[in-house]
């Protein structure tokens, strides 16, 4: 039969404990390593208790206060966490104060990542946003480049997946600004295209940066100098571009071929005939 292990009893040790700790809390927060210092006047308590054969050694002992002793004996502080605690104030390790004190010790799970804050998600997404804007000027002088090389803009269309109108548009707005020093980094890609369809590209952009402007602001600012001459030739672009990018996307089922594509051919082929034409259609005839 095992024998009892003799519990060593201490008045030393405890009275020791507690002149070390000032009288005051021991425990410290896992999470922000703030030690609670409130008064505290009992005996020091007992990681392993003295009914389970705790023994009054310095490694089993840690002054608290009568908040964070209830909330040892409610289950509400690990007692590893203990174990942690009074191992850093003497210097050994945690594995070290649990075997002396014939405990179980394991090392916490480490705290799930938590979700990015709200501000962090938002610089985030304006870094990305500066960098997208950044870019297309780069696809602009790239276009430019390959342009004088001899490429044509049907090719380049070809083999990057650009529409014509987007390929002038990118290399025409670098142009303008191809310079970086002309450029106003605060305002958007969108701000330098507006002001590069205008007669003074520097003037209305340098206006957009003093006055805060949006892009809407500038555009209008635009049509009230120069007249609606600039903003007939930006919508009409604009269609343009939407037409394109619809020619494309008939184009690709076309040529995937299949039940889509037969549907879609006849749609066509009735729509240009004046036949009968899909709901869509026929809203678009009575608002024209």
């Amino acid at each position: 039969m095992l024998s009892k292990p003799v519990r060593v009893r201490s008045a030393t040790t405890i009275q020791a404990i507690r002149k070390e700790a000032e009288h005051r809390c021991q425990y410290e927060d896992p999470d922000t390593g703030e030690v609670c210092g409130r008064s505290a006047e009992g005996e020091p308590h007992h990681i392993r208790t003295r009914g389970a054969g705790g023994s009054d050694v310095r490694e089993n002992l840690i002054q608290l206060c009568g908040l964070h002793h209830r909330m040892v004996h409610d289950g509400k502080i690990e007692r590893s966490d203990l174990i942690r605690i009074v191992a850093k104030r003497e210097g050994k390790t945690p594995e070290e104060v649990a075997a002396i004190i014939q405990l179980p010790y394991q090392e916490p799970e480490p705290p799930a990542p938590q979700p990015p804050k709200l501000e962090e998600l938002i610089q985030a997404y304006i870094q990305v946003d500066e960098q997208e804007q950044e870019s297309r000027f780069v696809k602009g002088q790239l276009l430019d480049v390959m342009l004088a090389a001899g490429a044509t803009q049907k090719y380049l269309s070809r083999e990057l997946g650009v529409s014509p109108s987007q390929i002038r548009e990118l290399v025409h707005v670098y142009r303008t600004f191809s310079d970086p020093s002309s450029r106003v980094p605060t305002l958007s890609w969108y701000h330098h295209r507006i002001a590069a369809r205008s007669s003074d590209p520097a003037k209305f952009i340098a206006a957009a940066a003093d006055r805060s402007l949006s892009v809407r602001e500038l555009r209008k600012e635009i049509l009230v100098e120069e007249g609606s001459g600039h903003l007939a030739e930006q919508d009409e672009a604009e269609e343009r571009k939407k037409a394109e990018k619809c020619l494309n996307a008939v184009r690709e089922i076309l040529i995937a071929g299949g039940p889509a594509a037969e549907w879609l051919t006849q749609e066509l082929i009735n729509l240009l005939k004046g036949g009968d034409t899909p709901d869509f259609e026929k809203h678009f005839e009575r608002a024209g």
